[in-house]
């Protein structure tokens, strides 16, 4: 699997229609259980109002197909507030229909984590503490004998409960599993973005010193050397002047493909230093001979790399600088070494590795 296939699944926001669609399928699907269970127990108030339900959602399909998120959960709070509210009156407090009030709570703080049609945050505060109120309205009411224990059979009511509890306990764990996998999308995308350059997506400098603070603790601790390249575009100031600086953009994203396809493993790191710059981290071989040889490769790879601004074919090449760090050695001075050899090879006529 490729970085970029890694990151998609990492960040994929979740298909905002489909799971409208699932969610107004399954109360659909719930209210066609209950309609049995209201046919059964012979209760014509609720038979009634289940067909009133019914329709309430598939009206429902034809909001989520124009994408109105609000208008659809606004249809749901209502739909199964007043549904509770008379299967209360109706059926009785110990059927569990009042359990539906905490499964709206956490029903409509979904919006906020959904695209498009984000609620606005008052209204995603008023409904979670208005389905709280209707909830202990319904218990006070339940308490000084208003609302009845159960108007129906004993077993039906048992039949009633545990349907109602078990649907509430999965909707509630369906709605907590929406909002843990968006927090967890949200903290991989700020993490992403935080050790990511946003042109190239490969690591950034703040990430590449992470890379050569681990690759030194491992050099202090095995006594092996890692060695590191310097990698600079050539004349990048005379392609921005004459390309413009979009083309310049789309070298330096080029050149960046180039090294993805090479640093394919933790052992062999890569990431843009800044401008036009690039450093490689390679901790496989001691040898910086290895190393060497590898961007030999790679700047070949860029010397033959065909691109196209305005029918014009640009041909551009790469002059890199390679040093090599040993246990004990101060990293800066490692690092204005790889500089040193980088501009010793623009001196020395550019596109070569020293």
């Amino acid at each position: 699997m490729t970085e970029k296939e890694k990151n998609s699944m990492l960040f994929r926001e979740p298909d905002t229609y489909k799971i409208n669609v699932l969610i107004n399928s399954v109360m659909l699907a719930i209210h066609l259980i209950l309609m049995v269970l209201y046919v059964l127990a012979h209760v014509k108030v609720m038979i009634i109002a289940n067909v009133v339900s019914s329709i309430f959602y598939l009206l429902g399909y034809i909001f989520i197909k124009r994408g109105r998120t609000i208008g659809f959960f606004s249809l749901v709070f209502v739909e199964v507030a007043i549904h509770a509210i008379l299967a209360c009156l109706y059926i009785g407090y110990d059927a569990g229909f009042q359990l539906w009030f905490f499964a709206l709570a956490a029903l409509y703080f979904y919006p906020q984590f959904s695209n498009p049609g984000r609620i606005p945050g008052r209204l995603s505060v008023t409904f979670p503490i208005f389905s709280i109120i209707l909830y202990f309205a319904l218990f006070f009411e339940h308490i000084h004998c208003v609302i009845p224990d159960c108007l129906v059979s004993q077993r039906m009511h048992y039949v009633m409960n545990g349907f109602n509890s078990l649907a509430v306990f999965i909707a509630i764990s369906f709605f907590t599993y929406l909002f843990a996998t968006s927090i967890i999308r949200s903290r991989n995308r700020m993490n992403y973005q935080m050790n990511h350059d946003a042109l190239t997506g490969l690591m950034n400098r703040y990430a590449l010193h992470q890379v050569t603070e681990d690759a030194k603790a491992r050099s202090d601790r095995t006594g092996e050397p890692f060695s590191l390249a310097m990698v600079d575009i050539d004349n990048f100031k005379y392609i921005n002047d004459n390309y413009g600086y979009e083309f310049g953009n789309f070298v330096i994203y080029s050149v960046a493909d180039e090294i993805r396809k090479i640093t394919d493993d933790e052992e062999f790191s890569a990431g843009r230093y800044g401008g036009e710059k690039f450093l490689f981290v390679y901790t496989r071989e001691p040898s910086s001979e290895a190393m060497k040889y590898k961007m030999e490769k790679f700047r070949a790879s860029i010397e033959h790399m065909q691109l196209n601004s305005g029918g014009r074919e640009v041909h551009i090449t790469v002059s890199i600088g390679v040093a090599k760090f040993h246990k004990g050695d101060d990293y800066d001075i490692v690092l204005k070494q790889a500089h040193d050899n980088l501009y010793k090879a623009k001196r020395e006529g550019k596109n070569r590795v020293i």
